[in-house]
């Protein structure tokens, strides 16, 4: 050992002290094996005899040698016993110093940072795809939360077509809908001549004509706080006074049937103005939903087929009114008396005509 250069022995004696298994080989000028020396066995090393080749002994030193300019280094090599050393190279004189420094330890040190590395990649490959699964839940998810909240905003606003919104809520409540009121005015409107002028002009154009007719009446209940009720072919029916209680329903309805009139002149069917027949009567009504997959808010009594048989009996383009509404209008509409007139299951009835 003391025939070891000084530079190997610092690095024998730390080595071993560390712990580490340290062997070493010296080869002469002719590539031979001249010196053995250290822990030779934990390196497979005891087999190699003194005086020949080393390369012939040592199947990676093929190449190797003549060495290059010395010292270098040469890690993590494979040897015979299945041990894995860094190779040291010095020069002494006319010697090579071959230093085998075990890195059994390093090795398996860095395989088992390969292997939590690759095991790292892996959960990190998977988190990955835990994400982008997750983030397309979520997605799927948003969609399905849109997709719904359209459909609901849609059920809400087909509800509000078919029923007053108070009325809605109640029955989203499961509350039975049948109400008394006590004071309404009801209106029936229909076009004059409608089925006669249906038959000429086609389905198109009459659907075309009821279209343009009901969404004035629509336009118009909102405007003046009525309700529509429903139409009945080419027939509207309309209610101011519910479902909230209002004391001035028999203007509001007369003001409303004046603007529909005026609203509808303003389009021709089958050449000519559109003209309406218009009944209005004031009193007590019985308002309920009926059905379950089909309901409908509908009105019943006296007062709904008195102001049908009114609108019944008027002329075309003229708005009759009840002597009930007549007087709940006042003097404020300077309307027209007409003579008693006898009328299908009311008898001999006394109305008014609201002039233009």
């Amino acid at each position: 050992m003391h025939g070891l250069p000084k530079e190997v022995r610092s690095w024998i004696f730390n080595f071993f002290s560390n712990g580490h298994a340290v062997a070493y080989v010296r080869i002469d000028a002719q590539l031979c094996v001249a010196a053995k020396g250290g822990n030779v066995e934990h390196h497979g090393l005891s087999s190699l005899r003194i005086g020949e080749p080393v390369a012939e002994q040592l199947e990676f030193m093929e190449g190797l040698l003549p060495c290059p300019e010395l010292p270098f280094h040469i890690p993590m090599v494979e040897l015979p016993s299945g041990r894995v050393a860094d190779l040291h190279f010095f020069a002494d004189d006319d010697f090579v110093w071959l230093v085998f420094l075990d890195a059994s330890a390093e090795r398996a040190n860095r395989q088992r940072l390969q292997q939590k590395a690759y095991e790292m990649t892996l959960l990190q490959e998977r988190e990955r795809e835990l994400n982008e699964k997750l983030q397309a839940a979520n997605e799927a998810l948003r969609k399905s939360q849109e997709g719904l909240a359209r459909e609901y905003q849609r059920a809400e606003a087909l509800l509000l077509n078919i029923l007053p919104a108070s009325i809605a809520e109640r029955l989203k409540a499961h509350k039975k809908i049948a109400d008394n009121h006590a004071e309404v005015s009801v209106l029936f409107a229909d076009i004059v001549g409608f089925t006669e002028r249906a038959r000429t002009v086609g389905a198109v154009t009459t659907l075309a004509i009821l279209n343009y007719f009901f969404k004035a009446a629509d336009r118009l209940s909102e405007r003046y706080g009525c309700e529509k009720i429903k139409t009945i072919g080419d027939c509207v029916m309309v209610v101011a006074g519910l479902p909230t209680a209002r004391s001035d329903h028999a203007k509001a309805l007369a003001q409303y049937a004046v603007e529909l009139r005026k609203a509808v002149k303003r389009e021709r069917f089958a050449g000519e103005p559109i003209r309406l027949r218009i009944g209005i009567h004031s009193g007590p009504i019985v308002a309920g939903v009926i059905g379950k997959r089909r309901f409908a808010y509908d009105l019943w009594g006296e007062t709904v087929n008195l102001a049908s048989r009114i609108q019944t009996s008027a002329e075309p383009d003229e708005i009759r009114i009840s002597d009930a509404t007549h007087q709940l209008l006042g003097p404020k509409f300077a309307c027209d008396p007409l003579e008693e007139t006898e009328l299908r299951g009311a008898g001999r009835v006394r109305m008014w005509r609201l002039p233009a």
